[in-house]
């Protein structure tokens, strides 16, 4: 007994063609949903990349530590400065007091970015 070869479906043939040439697209469309959702996801946690000066933020530690509305009665802090392009050892140095100098009553700081490079700093004052 001997089989027969059979031929390709043309249906899964056509949709191979398509992806292949759509490869590039598909990539892309898929790269941008992420970077979408992973902005929408640090602004619903209040993270703090999204701090901006004048903000309120709670937490006693640096994993705790978010963004919510001023007017909720957990808010303890707010921002008071919020720095670019600084090194972490920058702000290391004396525990973020000078770089946050600038900003009058900044008791407390937080930096964020790639470790042992640049990132921001967030200097903050009592509520």
């Amino acid at each position: 007994m001997t089989e027969t070869p059979q031929e390709p479906n043309p249906t899964n043939r056509k949709f191979l063609i398509w992806f292949a040439s759509n490869f590039r697209t598909i990539c892309f469309v898929f790269v941008v949903i992420c970077g979408i959702g992973s902005f929408v996801s640090a602004y619903l946690n209040g993270e703090p990349q999204i701090a901006e000066v004048g903000d309120c933020m709670t937490g006693a530690t640096t994993e705790e530590l978010k963004v919510v509305e001023c007017a909720d009665p957990a808010a303890t802090l707010k921002v008071a400065g919020r720095l670019t392009d600084k090194e972490e050892l920058e702000w290391r140095e004396d525990g973020g007091k000078s770089i946050c100098s600038p900003f009058p009553g900044a008791d407390q700081s937080y930096w964020r970015g790639e470790p042992g490079g640049k990132g921001f700093v967030l200097c903050m004052v009592p509520k």
